[in-house]
């Protein structure tokens, strides 16, 4: 007869087999992705003519993406983004940016949270009723994820801080497609 130990480790056993394949990490190799989303974007500035202006506003906002996973934690990713326009009946601004992240991620079966931190080369044209002013800058830019990941293909939705103009965030909901 079985005693409730045995049982208990017996049928931990058979989950553990059970759920194993599911435990995977992401798989290893070169992703590619795209996300579509929304950026809010804060700026505050001033024009000699205007005076003091303030936007504060989302917009549209895409991204694509690439990356190298080198194992089911660690990763680097590199992209394209557009953070869609914002104004007000003042000012209009059009932010672009180039990435880079490091990518530290936690396999939990078929999901993976992940962080990641790294830099952005932004550009921005304000444009004003008579005068457009072009500013760029290489800033911070991190972000936190969550992947459900289907063999080589993965669903990912991230927030995303970015140290573009004064203050800007991103959401989105992508893809990736691991090679």
């Amino acid at each position: 007869m079985m005693t409730t130990r045995k049982l208990s480790l017996l049928c931990a056993a058979l989950t553990a087999l059970i759920l194993s394949p599911l435990a995977q990490a992401k798989d290893e190799g070169l992703y590619l992705g795209v996300s579509l989303g929304a950026a809010t974007i804060n700026q505050e500035g001033s024009d000699p003519d205007l005076g003091d202006f303030e936007i504060d506003s989302s917009d549209f906002a895409w991204k694509v993406f690439a990356g190298y996973q080198f194992n089911g934690v660690l990763a680097v990713e590199g992209g394209y983004r557009e953070l869609g326009s914002a104004e007000n009946s003042l000012v209009k601004t059009d932010p672009y940016g180039i990435d880079v992240f490091v990518i530290g991620g936690i396999p939990l079966g078929p999901l993976r949270g992940f962080g990641k931190i790294g830099g952005i080369y932004w550009d921005n044209d304000t444009d004003f009723a008579d005068t457009s002013i072009s500013d760029d800058g290489f800033d911070l830019a991190a972000g936190l994820g969550l992947e459900f990941e289907l063999g080589s293909f993965a669903i990912r939705g991230e927030v995303e801080y970015l140290d573009v103009l004064d203050e800007t965030w991103m959401y989105t909901l992508g893809a990736t497609f691991t090679f």
